[in-house]
């Protein structure tokens, strides 16, 4: 009988050991996919010199993937302008740097944890 007791827990153990462990590599797998993805909107803007459609395109592209993306443009008369999912971006000419803010969550599924995350970089 204690032989069987003890093959259920080391059962149980090993089976939550198992589904902690997949949990934290989906977690961190949802971290690294939205920080490569506010790599590629920092480095679309910067290719396409800061072209309006290009800064929508990398918010809806952002809203499609569940992220609330926001870019903060700096203008060389030192004003600035913030753009998010809900507001689009117009003109955006002498553009001296921009600001982009990517809000995501992380989830832990096995332990009913969500955070949201927030990625922030500069683009010139």
């Amino acid at each position: 009988m204690p032989v069987i007791i003890k093959s259920f827990m080391g059962i149980f153990f090993f089976s939550l050991v198992v589904f902690l462990g997949l949990g934290i590599v989906n977690y961190q797998m949802d971290v690294n996919r939205a920080l490569h993805y506010k790599q590629d909107v920092i480095r679309e803007l910067q290719n396409s010199n800061f072209s309006p459609s290009v800064m929508n395109a990398c918010m809806k592209t952002g809203e499609d993937r569940d992220y609330e993306v926001s870019i903060d443009v700096s203008l060389g008369d030192g004003s600035h302008a913030t753009y998010t999912n809900g507001c689009q971006a117009q003109d955006t000419a002498d553009v001296s740097a921009v600001y982009v803010t990517v809000l995501y969550k992380s989830r832990l599924p096995f332990l009913g944890i969500e955070t949201s995350n927030r990625l922030r970089g500069f683009a010139r």
